[in-house]
């Protein structure tokens, strides 16, 4: 039987319980037709053949793609996508399917950290309107480290403030703050000054934080240390791939537009609000919203000495944007506002309102759309079932070694006719153009598959 106890701390949190029913609504926004398109070679098969490898040979910290060791990222989320796999299979859908989880995952808990910081109204409607961001939603259905990525960021600063006030949280801050930095280069460091910020002044003694330290350095640093043994150009490759592009020779004001407009483009109608938000709470000199634009800020100066980014490395930057923007819009209403219901009704008027329009485009944007087998899966996957070396004569080298099973190689020489006088045995994805264009007869080769303007040939020893 459920004790008296049990109920009344049920009804303590019954509040909770209905805003988390209520953002379950969106569920639909990650799951619905979650499988039904190819993986795309950059970067779903790519880093769905990653976690495969950890399947075949069960190393969980040596990754590897292609026959080759992997050092671009550490190794959180493929460990994901590859319990996934593991467990149900080798189907588009139960690649995307960690992501679409961690997705879904990050809206309930974009709404306790709204709650934690503001109330619960700000965190229901930040919550909604990050289910409404065309690039979340988007990156939370493709096989991807971006949204892993955002979801830590946001459970690390939950649980910061957490375990800020209480030291049993100490252990679900240690977690994810060690799965954030094990989730992607560089980029996770972006947290620490918010963190520091939290933990400034608490009562923690020196000894207190020892454990909880130790317990970081030894899950990351170890991970570390082991890649360096087995790369000795680790810290290279781990600082070029976390800064691409990053130096002092290039156009700041080039590459502030554009990531501006990416940031725009992503987040959809929220960018302004959130943008002049971030300059208006600075002047509030508010803790909880230094927490937020801080991590903001520092998450954001890199792009602008570089002109590499792309539009899902600003991802992150969604939710606290969002979240800066209620809290300064409860923080005024509440100075001119009496009545606090009547602020909550204006909080979430704006968010339903606004998280409406943009779902409804995102939803026939992303997610109600026809199902689609690439050419690339359905002719590598043919050129699974030959014994011979498989090259393909374009760049979608993930998706080919993931839908074959075999290793790929890319056509180095542009003059196909050189190609073919080099190799006596293959099988090649190519064009029939660029075989006319080489001059290359039918006889010297035997077209084993054709999809759309892509064919599978083969070539054998005479």
């Amino acid at each position: 039987m459920i004790s008296k106890e049990n109920i009344n701390r049920l009804f303590a949190y019954k509040a909770d319980i209905i805003s988390v029913l209520l953002l379950t609504l969106t569920l639909p926004l990650f799951f619905y037709n979650l499988g039904q398109t190819s993986l795309g070679s950059w970067d779903e098969a790519w880093y769905a053949e990653i976690a495969k490898n950890i399947i075949r040979t069960g190393d969980f910290l040596n990754l590897t793609w292609n026959g080759s060791p992997y050092y671009d990222h550490p190794p959180f989320g493929f460990w994901l996508i590859a319990i996934s796999m593991k467990i149900f299979g080798f189907s588009e859908f139960w690649v995307r399917f960690p992501s679409a989880l961690v997705g879904f995952m990050g809206i309930i808990a974009t709404y306790f950290l709204g709650k934690e910081l503001f109330n619960r109204v700000v965190g229901f409607s930040s919550a909604l309107a990050l289910a409404s961001s065309f690039w979340f939603i988007y990156r939370a259905r493709s096989g991807n480290l971006d949204v892993f990525l955002t979801v830590l960021f946001i459970s690390t600063i939950l649980f910061a403030l957490k375990a800020a006030k209480s030291k049993y949280y100490l252990v679900p801050f240690v977690i994810t703050i060690s799965a954030l930095f094990l989730t992607k280069t560089l980029i996770p460091f972006t947290i620490i000054p918010s963190i520091l910020l939290i933990f400034w002044k608490s009562k923690y003694s020196l000894k207190e934080l020892i454990a909880p330290v130790v317990s970081f350095l030894i899950i990351v640093g170890g991970w570390v240390i082991i890649q360096m043994i087995n790369n000795p150009a680790f810290l290279t490759r781990y600082f070029s791939i976390g800064m691409p592009g990053v130096q002092i020779k290039t156009s700041y004001l080039d590459n502030l537009k554009l990531s501006k407009e990416y940031l725009h483009n992503g987040i959809g109608k929220w960018f302004w609000p959130g943008f002049f938000s971030v300059l208006g709470t600075t002047f509030l000199f508010q803790k909880r919203f230094y927490i937020l634009i801080i991590f903001i800020t520092i998450f954001y100066i890199p792009f602008i000495f570089s002109s590499k980014g792309h539009i899902w490395h600003l991802v992150p930057l969604y939710p606290f944007m969002i979240m800066v923007f209620f809290g300064f819009i409860f923080v005024v209403l509440e100075r001119v506002v009496r009545v606090k219901n009547i602020i909550y009704v204006i909080i979430f008027s704006i968010a339903l309102y606004t998280s409406l329009i943009q779902i409804r485009q995102l939803w026939y944007q992303f997610i109600d759309i026809s199902a689609y087998t690439s050419d690339e899966e359905i002719l590598s996957a043919k050129a699974g079932g030959f014994t011979e070396d498989f090259f393909i004569d374009e760049n979608f080298g993930p998706a080919a070694v993931f839908y074959s099973g075999k290793n790929v190689t890319k056509v180095g020489n542009p003059n196909l006719q050189d190609f073919f006088n080099e190799q006596k045995s293959f099988i090649l994805i190519t064009t029939k153009n660029r075989l006319d264009q080489a001059d290359i007869s039918g006889p010297q080769y035997r077209i084993i598959a054709k999809d759309r303007d892509k064919i599978l040939i083969l070539k054998q020893d005479e």
